[in-house]
């Protein structure tokens, strides 16, 4: 296989880490049915637009499969050629199972990727679930603080904050008030419990 054909898969394969799993719907498609369905006058071919309609608005899980087999057959003897080390697609976040099954040496966790710092391409951390937020706010219980949920979850603070609103709108968490232990600048974090 050329180089560059191999650096394209390996780069799709990398590209598309971290992208979410949930089903892509296709707007247009979706579109596109809907004004075909308002226009047909025969019921059966009513029914199988609206079938098809039922499919497109459930939307297609993107296929990485084949990106992922490309970087297993390749990324090893292409990585040794560019001197390129383990560490590296580590710090991207490929899965230590795939850097073996391509027959990379992983011997530990890689170099770690500074706090608040951002892979290439600008991609972030996948979604945490909501019922995972909710059992980590629950396991703290009371009197905790943005930061000690962020510990938990393993996201900075700002990202949290965001969770939190969502806990205090579902009526899962409360504000209890202001951190009566600050005494930096700036407000007082505020403290949680659950409700």
């Amino acid at each position: 296989m050329a180089t560059k054909k191999i650096e394209d898969g390996i780069r799709s394969y990398l590209d598309s880490l971290g992208v979410s799993e949930k089903p892509v719907v296709d707007r247009e498609a979706v579109k596109a049915l809907k004004a075909q369905i308002k226009g047909e006058s025969d019921a059966i071919a009513k029914l199988r637009l609206l079938a098809a309609l039922e499919d497109e608005e459930a939307g297609r899980v993107p296929d990485t499969a084949g990106e992922k087999a490309l970087f297993v057959t390749e990324a090893k003897a292409w990585a040794d050629a560019e001197g390129i080390p383990v560490s590296a697609f580590q710090a991207l976040h490929v899965p230590d199972d795939v850097l073996k099954e391509a027959g990379f040496e992983v011997t530990g966790v890689g170099r770690a990727v500074p706090a608040g710092a951002r892979s290439p391409k600008g991609t972030r951390a996948p979604s945490i679930p909501f019922e995972d937020v909710t059992a980590a706010a629950k396991k703290l219980g009371s009197g905790w603080k943005l930061s000690d949920l962020a510990a938990v979850l393993d996201r900075d603070t700002t990202t949290v904050r965001n969770y939190a609103s969502k806990l205090v709108s579902e009526g899962v968490i409360v504000v209890v008030g202001d951190d009566p232990k600050h005494d930096g600048r700036g407000r007082a974090p505020k403290i949680y419990a659950i409700k």
